[in-house]
């Protein structure tokens, strides 16, 4: 069988609920489309990267979207050449036709089994996408290399448009390699996660021993109306890395100048139903406070910027109680961290 025009994303949304598996193939591999919104393509030549590209895992972040489809007609047109074991997901079809980022709960938020907690139709699409992850990185071969890149845009503007939130990876260092990736593909900044989550791409990381990110690469905007001009810079590092299996290098001095580094300091937790944040619905990620700012109050608790150049990132009170409503993050340099 073919995809339709080659238009992965076509055929995704045209049948978001399933979709009986098939292949398809193309001059330099062999596709399979595993069921809907999830692609596995294997190169003719043999392989030490396995990729898995992740986009739409909230249904109305239509940029990433577009933008790896885009690549995966490039591929599938013979147009580039694919030398790396890639996995293509569409994470939430049925939200992004109803241009949603969700319809029952943040599918972003029940990865590593938390799925078991919730209902709703993103509860077995969840189970769904580790099951393919799963089998996708079970079939690698032993010692090659794992990569998760799980491409986003935000709700909010931001003080730096693209960035990153890296996985908690304890007293691990940090890859240098991944690092020069980043910065080679135009993220602005990078924050290094303080804990555990149940994101997709901290899934991979701790499941899987994959390097994986959560890429955030602008703001959200409907289908048709992104400027896909605006995300050249990791198109072409992911064209680089498809075609030729190799990342670009970098060294510290060039990741120094070209990313801005944060550690997160604390957790805004919604402890009652009067929990506000004392700032505007418009403020960017990344803004910073001086020292004592109130940045947040219930009747329960208060809290206080505990130093100046503290910046909050994904703030929204408009959470449950007990789930985040933000994070305090902090500057850091490179040479705080150890790399390898």
């Amino acid at each position: 069988m073919m995809i339709p025009d080659n238009d992965f994303l076509a055929l995704t949304l045209n049948h978001p609920e399933s979709l009986a598996p098939f292949q398809v193939a193309f001059a330099s591999g062999v596709g399979f489309v595993e069921e809907t919104g999830v692609l596995r393509l294997e190169p003719k030549c043999p392989t030490d990267i396995n990729l898995v590209l992740s986009v739409g895992i909230h249904g109305n972040e239509t940029g990433p979207i577009e933008l790896v489809n885009q690549l995966l007609k490039a591929i599938l047109e013979d147009r580039l050449a694919l030398s790396v074991r890639l996995l293509v997901i569409i994470g939430n079809p049925i939200a992004a036709n109803r241009a949603e980022r969700f319809c029952d709960v943040n599918l972003n938020r029940l990865f590593s089994g938390a799925w078991r907690h919730y209902e709703g139709i993103e509860v077995p699409r969840a189970q769904c996408l580790e099951l393919a992850v799963t089998k996708f990185y079970a079939a690698s071969k032993e010692g090659s290399q794992r990569f998760h890149y799980d491409l986003h845009t935000a709700i909010r503007g931001s003080e730096y448009e693209k960035f990153v939130v890296h996985p908690f990876i304890g007293d691990a260092p940090y890859d240098q390699q991944q690092l020069g990736f980043l910065a080679a593909s135009g993220i602005d900044a990078v924050l290094l996660s303080h804990q555990p989550t149940t994101t997709f791409s901290y899934y991979s990381s701790a499941e899987h021993g994959a390097h994986g990110f959560t890429v955030e690469l602008g703001k959200v905007y409907p289908f048709g109306e992104n400027d896909l001009s605006r995300f050249e810079a990791i198109n072409q590092t992911l064209m680089s890395l498809i075609s030729t299996a190799k990342l670009p290098v970098l060294d510290q001095q060039r990741i120094d100048d070209s990313l801005k580094l944060f550690a997160v300091q604390d957790a805004l937790v919604k402890d009652h139903d009067d929990y506000q944040l004392t700032i505007s619905d418009d403020v960017k990620n990344f803004t910073g406070f001086e020292k004592g700012y109130e940045l947040a109050r219930s009747s329960q608790s208060q809290y206080l910027v505990k130093a100046s150049g503290d910046a909050i990132i994904f703030p929204n009170a408009n959470v449950p109680i007990g789930q985040r409503a933000g994070l305090v993050v902090r500057p850091i340099s490179l040479s705080a961290l150890t790399l390898k």
